[in-house]
């Protein structure tokens, strides 16, 4: 009869965050505070596993919290994926958490599942798991409310600049400058268009924090482009609007 349950289940997909070791320990937590409540017959009859897949091309897998010890291989290595599992052989609980460093989770591999006998005991576990990534930093959305914008603004700002500085007139070298008049427009739009793909990357839609801070190239990345963009960027942008604006007046 055992068979014949219906069982209710219960998956939250969750983005734009930053996964830290702690949130993966703590996460591990909940899962084993839950083996430690089971009844004899189902300490016996359960199946756990916890699984890290390396950027390195490593990957680790045990029956034990442990394997996310603090200052171990989350922490010495950059992963990419961590998978726990937890179900008793009679279906009656299950737990699955995933977690993938993506760019773009456009298939909804960040997820936590949960599933059993007793609605209950289903909506309790979801709503501690679920709390644990609540209070994960959330990933800035920089890349999809405003790069696109800005990337849009310096494109159009450079080839007015570039062609009001730049004139053509007619000489023998015709061939030349309609390259220039054409080739520069179309370089600065591929530009733009690599410089978006590069941005992409900086801002994952779920990013894993783990392995030394020098390993860390989102991290990283995201650094050296506010120093670029503080002491860089910026100042040239204003230049550049500033000569607009006064050749206009």
């Amino acid at each position: 009869m055992k068979n014949n349950i219906i069982r209710e289940k219960r998956r939250l997909v969750f983005n734009f965050k930053r996964i830290t070791p702690k949130i993966i320990r703590d996460l591990s937590n909940i899962i084993e505070q839950e083996i430690k409540s089971l009844s004899t017959n189902e300490t016996i009859d359960h199946y756990i596993i916890y699984s890290v897949d390396a950027t390195d091309n490593t990957s680790f897998e045990s029956q034990s919290n442990e394997i996310f010890t603090e200052n171990q291989i989350i922490e010495s290595r950059v992963v990419r994926k961590v998978v726990m599992r937890f179900y008793t052989k009679d279906n009656s609980k299950n737990i699955e958490v995933q977690m993938v460093h993506l760019i773009n989770d456009e298939n909804s591999e960040n997820f936590i599942s949960v599933s059993g006998d007793e609605p209950n005991w289903v909506n309790g576990v979801l709503s501690r798991l679920s709390e644990i990534i609540n209070n994960a930093e959330n990933q800035s959305k920089f890349k999809d409310r405003f790069s696109g914008w800005i990337i849009s603004a310096v494109f159009v700002l450079f080839n007015v600049e570039y062609f009001r500085l730049v004139h053509f007139e007619k000489t023998q070298y015709e061939l030349l400058a309609t390259l220039y008049v054409i080739g520069v427009p179309i370089l600065s739009a591929s530009a733009a268009f690599g410089l978006h793909a590069y941005i992409e990357k900086l801002w994952p839609s779920v990013e894993l924090q783990t392995g030394p801070e020098y390993l860390q190239l989102a991290t990283k990345k995201r650094n050296n482009m506010k120093w670029l963009m503080a002491t860089i960027f910026f100042p040239i942008l204003l230049a550049i609007i500033y000569d607009v604006v006064k050749s206009s007046l």
